[in-house]
């Protein structure tokens, strides 16, 4: 039967039952016997009658299951997916490890200041060059790489910026992504040079009034040779419900839907067809403001080349920690598939398929079953990736428990009340301050996973999956606050 609730009724649970009885300790009988009457309200309400609902909590110190259902039904974990992703990323490379980005160039470098060669960007797989969320790390990064070009010596280039994404190869869009995620900014595809979240902004004007066409006015930053195909109208919904199609290395991009009507700069974000690109297209600007003349474009490469390069600087990526705290508290699906990708260099080529595979490896030789589990991608934007909450309590009980990196993991999960997606959950409860979770959300889907500590001072994890719930997601958010506010003061 489907959302059965385990029997906790046995011969041994019986004698440890009148064991404790009698010696006045009937803890145990309380704590498993509460189970149903905690779970009834959650589990029997209208907007759950047709769900498959999945949760678990344990004690973090004994291992001991405070409170399950269907623990070991595999769910759509969407970007709950991330902590599996974010913990082995931590466990292989350690929190202080860093991405090298290199400004070299091929050629020489006549006595005039000419070179005769290519200027390059070689990418290291650092998902956060430019990033919104690291501006004080990298700063103007393609401004500083200009000027280290100018104190080079260099004032005019006889050929081109070139990008080079070559550590990732070309790519590697999970094959069960969504056509309508991938165009935009949360469907930002990896690549070995990233450059602003590999995302950009289009601004629409909607002055005309509402079910008249939405006006493009500005693209930032300007995308080289993007053409757009705008099927956007003005609605007087207030919400942005227009999706941008388009797949990664194409030019060509569609937008379909509705933004608000009476906006003079409406913006939505759409992903970069091609990061490499643009960030040779960024640099050479840069360049060009600084009087340094470049006679060719700038150009793409996605295989390595056999040119020898001098290197001139090297630019290196906030640490994997600070990474892992974005990616998690932010829920950023790029840096999530970014250490996806760099976790299968790990394992041999790298793909999305390497990656995937290289964490079952790892977590199975932990101790972790992986029966049940379908692994996608590393952020949980694919609809056919899979996992259990038993299996989702292992990662957070061993991070909690057996790692040394525990602290930073921790640290990446938004607090209830406080902090990042987390900020108005339980809000005022005594989950606020208290509850670090990362949520996973899709159409109809909702899921949380975490930590606590019960009203008694025991350190719990605990995950919630919801897959294909009824109703608005703002009420099931709320009977999730209810059951996990329950959970807390009954241990």
């Amino acid at each position: 039967m489907k959302n059965k609730i385990k029997p906790i009724y046995s011969l041994s649970f019986l004698i440890v039952f009148i064991i404790g009885c009698c010696n006045g300790q009937n803890k145990v009988f309380l704590e498993l016997n509460q189970s149903p009457e905690l779970l009834n309200p959650f589990i029997k309400s209208e907007p759950l009658k047709h769900a498959s609902i999945a949760i678990k909590a344990v004690d973090i110190i004994s291992g001991k299951t405070l409170i399950e259902y269907n623990p070991d039904l595999t769910l759509i974990p969407a970007s709950t997916l991330k902590l599996l992703t974010t913990a082995t990323a931590l466990e292989v490379l350690s929190p202080g490890h860093t991405f090298t980005t290199e400004l070299c160039y091929t050629g020489y470098l006549d006595e005039q200041g000419t070179l005769h060669g290519n200027l390059i960007v070689s990418g290291g797989g650092d998902p956060t060059l430019g990033s919104q969320y690291f501006t004080e790390h990298h700063g103007d990064v393609f401004g500083k790489m200009a000027e280290t070009v100018k104190k080079a010596g260099i004032k005019r280039i006889e050929g081109k910026i070139t990008g080079d994404a070559s550590i990732f190869g070309e790519a590697n869009i999970p094959d069960s992504w969504m056509w309508e995620d991938i165009g935009n900014y949360y469907g930002a595809c990896a690549n070995g040079l990233s450059v602003n979240d590999n995302s950009y902004l289009i601004s629409f004007s909607t002055l005309d009034g509402i079910n008249q066409p939405a006006v493009i006015t500005g693209i930032s930053p300007e995308i080289p040779g993007i053409t757009f195909d705008n099927q956007v109208s003005a609605s007087g919904d207030n919400r942005d419900n227009a999706y941008i199609y388009g797949s990664y290395l194409s030019d060509r991009r569609i937008i379909r839907g509705t933004v608000p009507a009476g906006r003079s700069n409406f913006t939505i974000k759409g992903s970069v067809p091609d990061p490499a690109l643009l960030a040779a297209a960024l640099l050479r600007q840069k360049l060009i403001d600084l009087n340094i003349v470049v006679s060719g474009d700038p150009v793409s490469i996605y295989s390595s080349s056999p040119d020898k390069k001098v290197i001139l600087s090297k630019f290196q990526s906030p640490t994997l920690g600070e990474i892992v705290r974005i990616t998690n508290s932010k829920s950023i699906n790029l840096y999530a598939e970014t250490l996806l990708l760099h976790l299968s260099l790990l394992n041999g080529n790298p793909s999305v398929e390497n990656g995937c595979n290289y964490i079952l490896d790892f977590w199975a030789k932990k101790g972790m079953p992986t029966g049940g589990i379908f692994l996608k991608d590393g952020s949980g934007l694919s609809p056919v990736n899979g996992i259990t909450a038993e299996q989702l309590i292992y990662v957070l009980r061993y991070m909690k428990k057996e790692s040394v990196n525990s602290v930073s993991f921790s640290y990446s999960l938004p607090v209830a009340g406080v902090s990042g997606n987390m900020a108005i959950f339980g809000r005022e409860t005594v989950l606020t301050d208290n509850l670090k979770a990362k949520s996973g959300s899709m159409d109809r889907m909702l899921n949380y996973g975490g930590y606590f500590t019960t009203t008694s001072g025991r350190e719990a994890a605990f995950v919630v999956m919801v897959n294909n719930y009824e109703g608005e997601q703002d009420y099931v958010r709320s009977l999730i606050v209810e059951l996990l506010i329950s959970i807390v003061e009954s241990f």
